[in-house]
């Protein structure tokens, strides 16, 4: 069903607007100034607040008009217009009402039938990493001998230094991983490291590891879970597998550090505003040292230069044990990290790996790797501690879940702190969930957990039916991402695009996640394979809220964002066409002309 097309006829009864008369001129005035000075007042947020009621004769800084508005408000979801005055949004309505608050100096843009929406809320994404990583060779080709050309071919382009890159799968290499062997064919003297697609694993040449001091000897930093795979003799083969060996080989190699992070950081900012993002949970930044606030201070920084376009929420990552001072640490980072954009709000658990490379925690073993369940960094005595403490303390925490084994220990260790502590607002949230367990779906909805998707890997794409499938085969192949069994059930559900981990193709888009989260398809195919089960497809609107209202609920900005209303900050974006008319399939193609954050444009075209 078109709830655009239900609500054209409204649309065609508002008309076309005409010169006001004073009268009536002043009569819309006051009218849209007492709905402006009613909403600010029952708006209550925290953190920055929107501009003070307009006064009688003020005149709004920017007027929309003759658009299609797409509010996400229950009760009035589409309008024609709406009015800005300083960070806040002053007035939603009919044209009129809008142009009534219009003076001498004020910007009015005739949307002429384009969408105006909320701007985008990014509920799970990762910019420092995201920009750090897809620097170097773009490995998203079919194949891995492409793969290893485009290394070749960059390596001559660039014939001195380190070779680095992003995007290889695992699909192109098989279950076991690629291989040192392959890359000293083209790398024989240089180091080369490239990050797969899911963000979670490695592949380095020889002259990394002996660079990195990685042998036969060297020590897993998490036997079982972050470590160096090995051959026959126990040597390693080049295939590294999540965070804590990975960063040991990279800081060996190419240190991170802050300056270039900030550099980095800031050659992605025009592309996010690009792409409608206004707000933002950045789920872990790459350490640095021993104090993660470190790169976090950078948004600060970048913010009081006027440059940040966008909200972020960070958070303070706890990826391996000890747990004890957890806690501690977070709010020692929240209190030193504080301005109008840019808040420390979340504890993030890094509870598994990835199915990719057996590291996510199943409840049944592996379907081609029988004798493992993957597993987690912590023990369940661990987990409860940990959740425990972070909500007694009164704060939220993030859990990366992509086995179903770690969402039911995330979902046990939540309801258990539920009992203990106090009742309050809680807004813990479980992301990935590739596959949750059937009496799993309904515990969000009962316990008050946000599920957090990342909806753009809900293709039929082949890294999902030929790696996924291989690793759970009947009848859980058949049963992944199932997102409307979690939203039936009562459930509070976000997207995120997690960039740039992915699992066939990395995107920072929304659209692009949206129009995978509602086709469950590839984007360019329209005819391709729908991934099962089909009906877990989302609607246009439900896969919008998710990323904007539900987005902004799960990070504690819904009071202040994600919705178009009186008494809102003006975060917003205007689309070249009506993604709620269109072909599901061409949802990704529509253009993001202009986008606002806090009354200020960051990016217009």
């Amino acid at each position: 069903m078109c709830t655009a097309c239900d609500w054209s006829s409204r649309f065609a009864a508002f008309g076309t607007p005409r010169p006001l008369s004073t009268s009536r001129r002043t009569a819309l005035r006051a009218g849209a100034l007492l709905v402006a000075a009613t909403s600010l007042a029952a708006c209550s947020t925290t953190g920055e607040s929107p501009s003070p009621a307009p006064a009688e004769n003020a005149d709004a800084d920017v007027v929309f008009h003759r658009g299609r508005v797409y509010t996400l408000n229950d009760t009035a979801p589409w309008a024609q217009a709406i009015a800005v005055t300083g960070n806040t949004i002053t007035y939603v309505g009919d044209d009129d009402g809008a142009m009534a608050l219009a003076g001498p100096d004020t910007r009015v843009v005739d949307l002429a039938g384009r969408l105006l929406m909320p701007g985008f809320v990014e509920a799970h994404i990762h910019p420092f990493l995201g920009a750090f990583l897809t620097t170097g060779v773009d490995l998203q080709v079919p194949t891995g001998d492409d793969a290893l050309a485009a290394i070749a071919d960059y390596a001559r382009q660039h014939p001195t230094g380190p070779v680095r890159g992003f995007g290889w799968r695992v699909d192109m290499f098989g279950p076991q991983g690629p291989t040192r062997a392959d890359l000293d064919r083209v790398l024989p003297d240089r180091p080369g490291f490239f990050f797969a697609i899911d963000g979670h694993s490695l592949w380095a040449n020889s002259t990394a590891l002996e660079m990195a001091g990685v042998s036969r000897d060297t020590t897993d930093p998490i036997p079982g879970f972050s470590y160096y795979v090995r051959d026959g003799n126990g040597d390693p083969t080049g295939y590294i597998l999540e965070v804590d060996a990975v960063l040991s080989l990279v800081n060996a190699i190419e240190p991170i550090s802050p300056g270039n992070m900030r550099t980095l950081l800031e050659s992605w900012l025009p592309r996010a505003s690009e792409a409608g993002i206004t707000a933002l949970f950045d789920a872990g930044v790459p350490p640095i040292g021993d104090d993660q606030g470190a790169l976090i201070s950078l948004y600060t920084d970048v913010e009081e230069r006027g440059a940040l376009p966008f909200r972020v929420v960070a958070s303070y990552s706890v990826k391996s044990p000890p747990v004890d001072g957890a806690v501690a640490a977070f709010t020692d980072i929240r209190d030193r990290i504080s301005s109008e954009l840019v808040t420390v709000g979340v504890v993030k658990i890094i509870g598994d790996g990835t199915q990719e490379g057996y590291t996510a925690w199943l409840i049944e073993p592996y379907a081609d790797k029988p004798d493992s369940t993957g597993g987690s960094p912590f023990t369940e005595q661990q987990w409860r501690q940990l959740i425990s403490e972070v909500d007694a303390a009164g704060f939220d925490v993030h859990v990366h879940a992509c086995g179903e084994r770690t969402a039911r220990t995330a979902l046990d260790a939540i309801e258990a702190a539920v009992a203990a502590n106090p009742p309050r607002d809680r807004r813990h949230t479980i992301a990935h969930l590739v596959y949750v367990a059937d009496p799993d779906s309904g515990r969000f909805a009962d316990l008050g957990v946000v599920a957090q998707f990342s909806a753009n890997w809900m293709s039929a794409d082949p890294d999902t039916v030929e790696n996924l499938a291989a690793r759970y085969g009947r009848p859980r192949q058949d049963l992944l991402y199932r997102i409307q069994d979690v939203a039936r059930a009562g459930g509070r559900i976000s997207l995120g695009t997690d960039w740039p981990a992915a699992g066939y193709f990395s995107t920072y888009r929304p659209l692009d996640s949206i129009q995978i989260g509602v086709t469950r398809q590839l984007i360019g195919e329209p005819e391709a394979a729908v991934l099962a089960p089909a009906e877990q497809r989302l609607t246009v609107e439900q896969a919008v809220h998710a990323n904007t209202l539900g987005a902004a609920y799960q990070i504690r900005l819904d009071d202040r964002v994600g919705s178009l209303q009186a008494g809102k900050l003006a975060d917003l974006i205007v689309l070249d066409r009506n993604i709620f008319d269109i072909d599901p399939h061409d949802i990704h193609r529509a253009e993001v002309q202009l986008t606002m954050m806090n009354g200020r444009v960051v990016h217009e075209v």
